[in-house]
């Protein structure tokens, strides 16, 4: 596998996210499509490579293609964008709620040695769910099953855990947790890009991102990987004002 196939099998896993086709994302456009599953979110937008796409509840279809459809996707993180994009969704009863980065590694790059003693499991996690450290990796696991584990040792003592979660036939959401003596050292890098290149050897694309991700971007760049995809996410407003606007 290289970078370009990860292109295809990220487009071909967002396109289904956000209901839009693959070719959306090599469009260099603004595209708007209906949300499919809402929750409580009116919106959810996808930035990848030259293109944005931007997914929402059927009744602010007109309102997001009258603002951003035809426009550059660079626009979309500049100030006045923002502000535009907020101002729609306030008139909605929702508000912007945050960023996440998503990455993915650089599967040109070598295997990593292994500078700790690694102990790769594929069954058997429950056992683990007590210790602190899986306790903050199974943080994920509503994602989707935990697929693979690793554990690295110092000295006999467990110093950091990385989790691969099977959310998709192709991507595995990955985490990681370490032991806070060890947080400043090299352990976080080495351990995350050997489960980095363990999924990999599983045929799978592992990635992480998202409101959940505690995997910093030095440890992230150090380890392999690179930020791939940006996304926008909504939630309903909590203020005084919302009964009075008829926003309820």
């Amino acid at each position: 596998m290289d970078n370009y196939e990860v292109a295809k099998i990220v487009k071909k896993h967002l396109a289904k996210d956000f209901n839009c086709t693959e070719n959306d994302f090599d469009s260099y456009k603004i595209v708007v499509t209906e949300l499919k599953e809402s929750g409580n979110k009116a919106m959810k937008a996808a930035c990848f490579g030259g293109s944005a796409i931007f997914s929402v509840l059927p009744k602010m279809v007109p309102d997001f293609k009258r603002i951003f459809e035809g426009k550059d996707p660079d626009w979309i993180f500049e100030t006045n964008s923002l502000i535009m994009l907020a101002e729609i969704l306030y008139l909605h009863g929702h508000t912007i709620d945050d960023m996440y980065q998503y990455s993915v590694p650089d599967f040109s790059l070598p295997k990593t040695e292994a500078k700790y003693d690694i102990e790769i499991l594929d069954s058997g996690f429950d056992r683990f769910k007590s210790e602190p450290l899986a306790a903050e990796v199974f943080d994920l696991e509503s994602h989707g099953p935990i697929a693979l584990m690793l554990r690295a040792k110092k000295n006999g003592k467990t110093i950091a855990i990385a989790g691969a979660y099977s959310e998709s036939d192709f991507l595995w959401q990955i985490n990681l947790a370490v032991a806070p003596e060890e947080r400043f050292g090299f352990a976080g890098e080495n351990v995350l890009a050997l489960i980095k290149d363990a999924v990999i050897e599983k045929g799978k694309i592992p990635y992480f991102g998202g409101p959940f991700c505690k995997i910093s971007p030095n440890t992230a760049s150090s380890a392999g990987f690179f930020p791939f995809w940006t996304q926008i996410v909504s939630r309903p407003r909590e203020d005084e004002f919302l009964n009075l606007h008829g926003t309820r």
